[in-house]
């Protein structure tokens, strides 16, 4: 169990954090950061912030551990919901945009609840529309425990609050009063895969659509610029990348144009 952290302590997992992981913790976030550490801390046997700091540095499970932390540190909150920025340029522009049989990415998922919430949003569009379209959404996060959760696609009646009533309505299934599973309509159109930003992902293949809520906020300028080659790269010719508002200043290459779009902005790979 943690005990009370000196600043010297803190001072010390945050310079381990930017040096092994590349993390940054904006200082808005930083009030959270020890409660979301204490679980690793429990799952490792460590009983303080030094020597999760040496683990991150020096364990011989280092892998874990950094996989571990980065996913407590950069876990999206409000996980049924998309940022409204996000949202409002997928629904007026990007969608209309992207080809039939086309491929989006969203990157950090967690245990599957925003990416499921992104394919209610394009059933949603396609039905005020008439626009079907039968795009093809990755789902990705660092944690494979997470994206073993995500793959059952159910969830307790607490994890479920924060959805929309008429998307709950519309695309869950009560298994039990405790249980709801997503509707095999929703489900089918996502799939998940483990993936770490701080590797080579080029391998997921080309994509229309890489969107990005939360993660790239917790990189260093250097690291973003790195992950943000490599998104150019899969990229297609005009294809689009979203973040949200809260991702700071956001090292982009020559590659990418910004757009300010009536619906919002976004960002385009140049053709």
């Amino acid at each position: 169990m943690l005990s009370a952290v000196t600043i010297d302590e803190y001072e010390s997992l945050l310079l381990a954090l930017q040096n092994v992981l590349g993390i940054v913790v904006p200082d808005a976030r930083r009030s959270q950061l020890l409660e979301r550490l204490q679980g690793v801390l429990d799952e490792f046997q460590l009983d303080s912030m030094n020597a999760l700091a040496r683990a991150l540095e020096n364990n011989v499970q280092a892998g874990a551990v950094r996989a571990r932390v980065l996913d407590a540190v950069s876990r999206p909150q409000s996980e049924w919901v998309l940022p409204p920025e996000i949202s409002s340029v997928l629904n007026k522009y990007a969608f209309a945009q992207i080809p039939d049989n086309g491929h989006i990415w969203l990157v950090g998922c967690g245990q599957g609840q925003l990416a499921y919430a992104l394919a209610m949003e394009l059933a949603e569009y396609e039905q005020k529309t008439g626009d079907k379209k039968q795009l093809d959404i990755l789902a990705t996060d660092s944690m494979a425990t997470d994206i073993k959760q995500a793959e059952t696609a159910a969830y307790t009646a607490q994890e479920i609050a924060s959805l929309r009533e008429n998307y709950r309505e519309n695309y869950l299934l009560p298994e039990n009063n405790e249980r709801w599973l997503v509707k095999d309509k929703i489900r089918q159109r996502v799939h998940f895969s483990q993936c770490d930003l701080m590797q080579d992902f080029q391998s997921l293949g080309e994509m229309d659509l890489i969107i990005c809520p939360t993660v790239l906020v917790y990189f260093s300028n250097g690291v973003k610029a790195h992950i943000l080659s490599q998104f150019s790269s899969m990229l297609k010719p005009g294809g689009m990348f979203l973040a949200g508002l809260n991702q700071a200043i956001i090292p982009f290459n020559q590659d990418f144009e910004r757009v300010e779009h009536p619906a919002g902005v976004f960002y385009r790979r140049k053709a």
